[in-house]
């Protein structure tokens, strides 16, 4: 028998037996207290008297670290009589006989407490949840019942699915529910009430339910099949009231009839040989399995077979062409016989070709010699528009990489410098249009000549040089724009309103703004970024490669003087038997075996020596004039070791 009592909680003793070992969530706990300062005990933990009279927790324990935490004076509890294994039992129990309630009645106990005149805060408060799942569990007012009973079961839709949900009206859910479940259920049954079952569940698709709930207006304009299509699909058109005049205004409201009329009409428009095939979610052709799907970089051939499909979530009618798969070494052929070879062996001796490799080779170098002298012979009376055409040419060259062609594609598209080489030498032979030539030259230049700043697709100079001789200072924008002006410094914005003879401002955006406000709808272009500044640029490259190509020069003869200097030595023989005994006396060590070589008093060290820069050294008369001007030209190749 139960008796109910009112104790302190701070004096019931734990269970040290309790079933629940495993550390709790803090957080949990916390939250369990809140609730408990909030709307008071509801539920009394189960205790039993122990011999000395004090009463230990059977089950509950989590309630009392709350009422506790709470701070509350007194609670009530459920004094139970019994032996040691009816406790352990109970205590058992009552950690695992559990259900949680599901949302929908949830959301019912929201609604009760609102119409009771409880607030939000006070029920997120009760019932421990955040705004957030309040507003969740009030979506649920905004479905079709048969969708609640789904989410109820674990088979739901998710968050963002919901919410596209509730934002359909009821009518339509209902109606967009039937048309899926049509076939689904008894036949007397009506199919808007259909629950959805596990079974169901592991084909069906929310997203695919919201796709349809979102095709509210499917007009008859927008697809190619014709009336008896539309009628053997069940297509019901309705008129659109408020269109335009001179459209079709007819509609329909059902994804699926007009689902299954643009496949009847795909079917019964099929090219000559062709064969309609499904579709998967991504909207791709599924084809049989000794078939794949021609992509669409690649090239029809003989014997591809076109196929036509539609695509589940635009209902757009597709078509393209499959390809017989090779039958590989192990598989069965198409009599069914296992094929062992997928090449058959030839008896028959390997020719030998008419020139070799090392010929062909051959036949290039010749190829390449006679070519540069036929280009240099032609320098002085070539015609302009044959040079133009070669430019062309020159550029679609298998030894030519061009970086930054925004024509290019890498999977097999033609390149703005392909097309033009087409249609200039369209049989081998160039044609010799001005206008052609005119246009397609410039449209391959415009395909990769840039001024971008980048050390692999950059053009460089020649890209701003080319940009003064067709004038594109002409074609610069407005560059009076927020994103640009704020990457000048202060200094640098501060140079730009003066020169356009304006007050300094104290901060930049300030001067900003005013360049801004000046300029208006006009056109501002500074100075830096014309075209005109990388003349200066490219002369001082000029000068700098003359000037190196001067130093070599002089290095070149100063080498080739020495050279001759030596040859002279050499032919005089002018040595003395002493110059060559001296020579062997001081140069040559006496490495006999058993004589020990004297040591050194200079200590041995292993520091490597040290390398200085020619150009940052002052003129050593030990080197040569002509080295060390090649060295300040190109320090970057030069160092002096000194030893």
């Amino acid at each position: 028998m139960a008796e109910l009592r009112r104790v302190d909680p701070t004096t019931l003793v734990p269970n040290p037996h309790n079933p629940r070992r495993s550390a709790t969530d803090v957080r949990a706990d916390h939250q369990m207290a809140l609730n408990t300062k909030t709307i008071g005990q509801i539920q009394p933990p189960c205790v039993r008297e122990l011999e000395d009279g004090r009463l230990m927790i059977v089950a509950g324990h989590r309630r009392v670290r709350a009422c506790i935490a709470a701070k509350l004076p007194e609670i009530d509890v459920y004094v139970r009589d019994g032996d040691e294994k009816t406790h352990a039992m109970a205590a058992v129990a009552e950690n695992m006989v559990r259900e949680s309630m599901s949302e929908s009645d949830q959301w019912k106990s929201v609604v009760d407490l609102r119409e009771k005149g409880a607030s939000d805060t006070e029920i997120c408060r009760a019932f421990m949840i955040t705004p957030g799942y309040l507003r969740g569990l009030s979506l649920l007012a905004q479905m079709h019942a048969p969708i609640i009973a789904a989410i109820d079961a674990g088979m739901g839709p998710s968050f963002q699915e919901r919410n596209a949900i509730a934002r359909t009206p009821l009518e339509r859910q209902r109606d967009v529910w039937a048309e899926v479940w049509a076939e689904s259920g008894e036949s007397e049954s009506d199919p808007a009430d259909y629950h959805l079952t596990a079974d169901d569940f592991q084909y069906f698709e929310w997203s695919e339910f919201v796709q349809a709930l979102d095709r509210t207006e499917l007009y008859a304009r927008d697809f190619a099949f014709d009336e008896a299509t539309a009628k053997e699909a069940g297509v019901v058109w309705e008129e659109d009231l408020f269109g335009q005049g001179d459209q079709d205004n007819r509609y329909c409201t059902s994804f699926p009839a007009m689902f299954k009329a643009q496949q009847l009409w795909a079917e019964k428009t099929l090219p000559e040989g062709g064969q309609f095939v499904g579709a998967n979610h991504y909207g791709e052709a599924i084809t049989p399995h000794e078939y794949r799907q021609v992509n669409d970089w690649e090239h029809t051939q003989d014997g591809d077979i076109p196929i036509v499909w539609v695509h589940a979530g635009t209902l757009e009618i597709r078509s393209g062409h499959m390809r017989a798969r090779p039958v590989r070494a192990g598989e069965e052929g198409a009599a069914g016989s296992l094929n062992v070879t997928t090449v058959p062996a030839s008896t028959a001796p390997k020719e030998r070709p008419d020139i070799s490799g090392t010929g062909l080779k051959l036949i290039g170098e010749i190829r390449t010699q006679a070519l540069r002298e036929a280009l240099a012979g032609a320098s002085e009376d070539v015609d302009p528009w044959d040079l133009v055409g070669a430019f062309l040419l020159a550029l679609s060259a298998n030894n030519v990489k061009v970086d930054g062609d925004h024509t290019y594609d890498p999977y097999g598209g033609v390149s703005a410098r392909e097309r033009a080489v087409g249609r200039v030498f369209p049989e081998g032979v160039l044609v010799r249009d001005p206008a052609t030539l005119r246009k397609a030259s410039l449209e391959v230049l415009g395909s990769f000549m840039n001024c971008e700043v980048s050390m692999h697709s950059g053009s460089g100079l020649p890209a701003q040089l080319l940009g003064v001789l067709f004038g594109a200072d002409a074609h610069m924008p407005n560059m009076a724009f927020e994103a640009f002006l704020k990457t000048y410094s202060k200094s640098g914005i501060t140079k730009a309103v003066k020169a356009e003879g304006l007050e300094e401002k104290p901060t930049g955006k300030a001067m900003r703004e005013a360049l801004m406000g000046h300029v208006g709808e006009g056109r501002w272009v500074p100075e830096a970024a014309g075209f005109g500044e990388g003349i200066a640029a490219w002369k001082e490259e000029l000068a700098r490669k003359a000037k190196s190509a001067a130093a070599r020069a002089r290095l070149k003869a100063r080498i080739e003087e020495d050279d001759e200097g030596n040859e002279e030595l050499i032919e005089d023989g002018d040595f003395g038997e002493a110059d060559v005994e001296d020579s062997d006396a001081d140069g040559i060590e006496d490495l006999t075996p058993g004589k020990a070589a004297e040591p050194t008093d200079e200590a041995e060290t292993d520091e490597q020596a040290p390398i200085t820069r020619v150009s940052d050294t002052h003129a050593d008369p030990r080197i040569p004039t002509e080295l060390t001007e090649l060295a300040r030209v190109m320090p970057e190749h030069f160092a002096v070791m000194t030893v």
